[in-house]
């Protein structure tokens, strides 16, 4: 069974909007996920945030492919109210890295995969927290 990885905004972004030179490291994180090699996942909460951004440079057409592509290869990590509150009384710095923590560990993911792993709390659980480039097949 392959490893469960949940992607950050930031190494998604990587690849959708082609950024250099992120997307050296970010594009084969991500390929991992597409051709099944981990079983990728998204958080909720994170879907809104990428249509958002990446409407600002794309049609809503084009959003909507680019969307749609992703989600044929991640799964969604819901995030319930649960998860919320779990991840606010952990009091991180940053929320949303808390709730999307919070998120894989729900679905029981061993790995994040971000380019800011210094936002995330180290040692706070069982997941690791990992640039793009760490993560292989």
């Amino acid at each position: 069974m392959p490893e469960r990885v949940l992607f950050d905004v930031n190494v998604i972004l990587d690849v959708v909007e082609n950024r250099q030179p992120h997307v050296s490291r970010s594009g084969p994180a991500l390929q991992l996920a597409a051709t099944g090699h981990v079983k990728g996942f998204i958080a909720a909460s994170s879907v809104d945030t990428l249509a958002f951004l990446i409407r600002k440079n794309a049609t809503s057409a084009q959003t909507h492919v680019v969307l749609e592509d992703l989600l044929r290869i991640l799964e969604v990590a819901p995030v319930t109210g649960e998860i919320i509150r779990t991840a606010l009384k952990a009091r991180w710095n940053d929320p949303e890295d808390a709730i999307i923590y919070y998120a894989a560990r729900e679905m029981g993911c061993t790995r994040i995969v971000t380019r800011n792993v210094r936002d995330f709390r180290t040692g706070s659980g069982p997941i690791e927290v990992i640039p793009p480039e760490m993560l292989r097949a």
